[in-house]
């Protein structure tokens, strides 16, 4: 029997037996049919064609009728193809719990790059859903619909989003999700999203709709850094227009120039206690800093932005990443409002 070779390719690539596209393909074309007639029509030995069948049974691609001889029946390709896929997506489940407990955390620095715009729309999602303190999100606004839902599900997970947009939606379903601060700016086409300050996504000149627009995932510092850096640019051109607090006492930020905004804003109004991990500038070691907010610098002309801390050990300062001249460099600030 003559198979599309193209077909018989893409079969054969997520691990489909040539028996199996050979009685598969059969059942398609012939509708339902005995073993002798599969093999008689297919050309796979008779002998092997009930082990062919069993497995295209386990796979959810053909059904058993029962009678003197037994029939079989293929699914057609859609629903086939929709058991098939919830089953990958249960296998894909348990592959990402386990990758959890078993990810080491010192992995060399990568990029990945996507073939088409829906990859990298899952990448992005897939960047916000590993963030556990903020996901900064820079979104040309016909793209909201695009990622509101994956937005309001890291809210609930209690981490903050800092949205940037060019024209603000109805925020009416997220002003109860979580810590979220909006802010709005001038048009930009590119499609952005940083978590925690260890991973970014750029899906370039989505405004343009292309079909393979230049988009990457990146672990990489220097290429971070390069991002950071755009954001900054971006926070200096736009202006905060939404900012819901759900949960004062657990404001989380990787982005230092967020935390002194944060502060600069709340800072005569507020108690400001604040639990820090950062790596102290001097010595590399890591520490666990808490303190009272004293003080904040957020000047981006020279470059420098950080947190003042009272502690029982005196009055620290706190930059974010890549800190020189601070006491501690840290990607890890949380907040408790008085």
């Amino acid at each position: 029997m003559e198979i599309p070779p193209d077909i018989a390719h893409a079969l054969s690539e997520i691990g489909f037996t040539k028996y199996e596209i050979l009685t598969y393909w059969t059942l398609l074309v012939y509708g339902p049919s005995t073993a002798k007639e599969i093999s008689t029509k297919s050309g796979v030995p008779y002998n092997r064609v009930y082990d062919t069948i069993s497995s295209l049974k386990k796979r959810g691609f053909v059904t058993e009728i029962d009678g003197t001889p037994r029939i079989y029946a293929a699914y057609s390709p859609k629903i086939a193809f929709f058991r098939f896929r919830k089953e990958l997506e249960v296998i894909m489940g348990k592959l990402e719990e386990e990758l959890k407990k078993a990810r080491h955390d010192e992995q060399k620095p990568a990029i990945w790059r996507s073939s088409s715009f829906e990859e990298a729309l899952v990448m992005f999602k897939e960047t916000l859903d590993s963030a556990e303190d903020e996901v900064i999100v820079v979104a040309p606004s016909e793209f909201f619909d695009d990622i509101q839902e994956d937005l309001m599900r890291t809210l609930e997970k209690g981490v903050t989003v800092s949205l940037y947009i060019d024209r603000i939606p109805d925020l009416s379903e997220f002003k109860d999700r979580g810590n979220l601060f909006v802010r709005q700016f001038y048009k930009f086409n590119h499609l952005i999203g940083m978590a925690d300050g260890r991973e970014v996504v750029n899906i370039q000149n989505v405004s343009f709709r292309p079909q393979l627009p230049p988009s990457f995932k990146a672990t990489y510092p220097e290429i971070i850094f390069s991002q950071y850096s755009l954001i900054i640019e971006i926070f200096k051109e736009s202006s905060l227009v939404g900012e819901y607090l759900n949960n004062p006492q657990d404001v989380r930020f990787f982005a230092m120039f967020h935390a002194a905004d944060f502060v600069r804003r709340h800072i005569k109004n507020r108690t400001i206690m604040a639990e820090v991990y950062g790596r102290k500038v001097r010595t590399g070691k890591t520490e666990r800093i808490e303190g009272n907010v004293v003080g904040y610098t957020l000047s981006f002309k020279e470059a420098v932005n950080n947190i003042h801390l009272e502690t029982e050990t005196g009055v620290v300062k706190v930059g974010g990443m890549f800190a020189v001249i601070e006491d501690y460099e840290s990607t890890k600030i949380k907040f408790l409002m008085g």
